[in-house]
């Protein structure tokens, strides 16, 4: 029985109960006709009891079905090579100055393929300091491209010669729907590390396969509904609590292009100094925005006409993200990151998206419990690293290595990280 019969018979029983219940009044107590109607109540209520579980079962397995069918619909960058490439294909290499024509038209219909993946942001990082492109591109003996992966090269004054894919973006690496391709592209960046053609190549992705892969990343993604209300309604009391404290700050909110690149950048530049990271060179975000001027926001909360709290916001298919976001720690006091975090949650719901991404944390850092709160969920990387040496170490800041030049830089004066962190962060991927 589906749940609508449920809910019908449901109605009928209860409207018998009521029914039942009124004859009562007319009969003597203890008499057989009193005895009668006892027995056909309790009949009745047993049926309806009965019938209650039903549609409780019934619901439950109707809102599994929702949540499989939501997991299901998760942005394309996230759906696993699933099948198998039954005939022949090579994979061959594609310079930056080659003719990428297929590979473009690949990725421009490929449902595992992110923005990330699109040429205007392949000319925005193959135009960035000391980078060159290459795609490696497999094709069945129709000459059919069935996979691909983009590749970064970057050969620094500070780290030598390496590959990423992708580098300064959360998302990239291989585009197929096959694993048997998905594996041979990254063998060929396996083989080309043995020979020592790049110091270290790190594939991020968030594919699995048979390699080895570090698994310290997650992307936090939180499915949005239709209405900022029910978005309230459904992030609870306790948040709702943490974001009203900032209210008595009388805090404002402007969410723009870039018209706010400064005050972004103002608060960017002050919290990544606190945070040891070198600063990304504030004309990398402008040109980000140039590239992509339909998809991109900055969004920043203000104290007294200061800005305090900020973050560059990017649309990707289906989904917002946010792979830049600072608050400065003066205004962590008054809530304002949570505060700032409400505005934009309910921006991206009147945009129509249907995730909301929070960007790349190590589980169970601060940052992911963050994150967490929100009700987003965790979704696994997976980072493939080739080194010419079995040690090869991660470019990743989260790198032990790294750890004394974070305590250094966090305490330079924020003017003089202003003009030698975009010299160092062109050079960390």
């Amino acid at each position: 029985m589906d749940i609508k019969a449920v809910k019908k018979q449901l109605k009928a029983l209860k409207a018998e109960k009521g029914k039942i219940a009124r004859q009562f009044k007319d009969v003597e107590s203890g008499s057989d006709e009193h005895q009668a109607l006892v027995a056909k109540m309790q009949e009745v209520s047993t049926a309806v009891k009965d019938l209650e579980a039903e549609q409780k079962a019934l619901l439950k397995a109707q809102n599994t079905e929702q949540e499989t069918s939501a997991k299901a619909a998760l942005p394309g960058q996230f759906a696993q090579p699933e099948a198998t490439y039954n005939g022949n294909f090579s994979v061959s290499r594609i310079g930056e100055d080659g003719d990428l024509t297929q590979w473009w038209e690949f990725v421009s219909t490929h449902k595992h393929a992110t923005v990330y993946h699109k040429k205007d942001i392949w000319q925005f990082l193959t135009s960035q300091p000391y980078t060159t492109g290459e795609v490696l591109l497999a094709r069945d003996d129709n000459n059919k491209v069935i996979g691909g992966l983009p590749l970064i090269f970057l050969t620094t004054p500070l780290l030598g010669n390496f590959g990423v894919s992708l580098p300064f973006f959360n998302y990239g690496g291989p585009v197929t729907r096959f694993e048997n391709v998905f594996a041979a592209l990254l063998e060929v960046c396996e083989n080309d590390a043995k020979k020592g053609d790049a110091k270290y190549t790190e594939i991020r992705t968030t594919a699995k396969s048979r390699f080895e892969a570090s698994t310290k990343k997650v992307s936090m993604l939180r499915a949005l509904p239709d209405s900022g209300a029910t978005f309230d309604n459904e992030i609870g009391a306790k948040v709702r609590a943490q974001v009203k404290k900032a209210e008595p700050y009388r805090p404002k909110f402007k969410v723009g292009k870039q018209e706010l690149l400064d005050d972004f950048y103002d608060v960017f530049a002050r919290n990544m100094r606190d945070l040891g990271t070198p600063v990304n060179d504030k004309r990398f975000f402008s040109t980000l925005m140039d590239v992509l001027p339909d998809q991109t926001f900055i969004a920043v909360a203000y104290v007294n006409d200061q800005p305090v709290a900020t973050g560059f916001l990017l649309i990707n298919g289906s989904m917002m993200e946010i792979p830049w976001a600072s608050t400065i720690r003066d205004a962590n006091k008054m809530n304002m990151n949570m505060w700032l975090y409400h505005q934009i949650l309910h921006f991206a719901i009147e945009k129509n998206m249907q995730w909301f991404d929070f960007g790349r944390s190590t589980q169970d850092a601060g940052t992911y419990r963050f994150k967490k709160q929100w009700g987003a969920e965790p979704l696994q990387h997976y980072w493939y690293n080739f080194s010419a040496e079995p040690s090869g170490d991660s470019l990743n800041p989260d790198n032990p290595k790294f750890k004394l030049a974070i305590a250094v830089w966090q305490r330079l004066p924020v003017w003089l990280t202003r003009h030698i962190g975009p010299f160092l962060s062109k050079q960390l991927p």
